[in-house]
């Protein structure tokens, strides 16, 4: 199969060209969001046997599916899975990670009444910039397609424009004819390790 020649072909996209280019063999990552594992598994390929992911989700179905295809990829090893609200990731990843990714909204096949909530995704992206090394990378796929998708997107955008931009290097990517409710990708850059804006 011939791979789409298409530089801006999603938000999904623009996050694994992130991943691609800023995550070295033996860094820690994090997924935030671990729905079906997809991310899960690209992060542990390029964090090599050295590296570690830490992968979060509160549905047991998310971690369940995560470790089936990391097992079926042998990755399984390059993973741990946390069954825990991404907002505490602090209370098990110690600091000097490399990027965080989150993929919000709902997972993939399961009720859509579970979502990712503003409240919480808020203080995990502030949980995840204090674990970020100089020039780490959080990197958030939102989803303003739906009610509570819309309200993350106003609340972190309002949040990530608060920042300190002698902290912080932040951009916002969306398109323009994509419609209402297109996804967007929030990408932070972590330039200083000064204690940052909180909510």
């Amino acid at each position: 199969m011939t791979a789409d020649p298409a530089l801006l072909r999603s938000a999904r996209h623009i996050a694994k060209d992130i991943f691609a280019r800023v995550i070295q063999p033996g860094d820690t990552v994090v997924d935030a969001t671990l729905g079906t594992g997809q991310d899960c598994l690209t992060l542990c390929q390029l964090v090599g046997e050295k590296g570690l992911v830490h992968g979060f989700d509160v549905q047991p179905q998310a971690l369940e599916r995560t470790r089936e295809r990391l097992t079926e990829s042998g990755l399984h090893d390059r993973a741990q899975l946390h069954l825990l609200g991404h907002e505490r990731m602090a209370e098990v990843v110690p600091q000097g990670v490399k990027l965080i990714a989150f993929n919000l909204g709902w997972l993939p096949g399961s009720d859509k009444r579970v979502t990712t909530q503003v409240e919480t995704t808020l203080k995990a992206v502030q949980a995840a910039l204090s674990l970020l090394i100089q020039y780490g990378v959080l990197v958030v796929c939102v989803y303003p397609g739906h009610e509570e998708g819309q309200r993350e997107q106003e609340a972190l955008l309002s949040y990530a424009a608060s920042l300190n931009p002698r902290h912080v290097s932040v951009l916002w990517h969306d398109f323009l004819n994509g419609g209402i409710g297109a996804p967007g990708c929030l990408v932070i850059e972590k330039i200083r390790e000064e204690v940052l804006q909180s909510l």
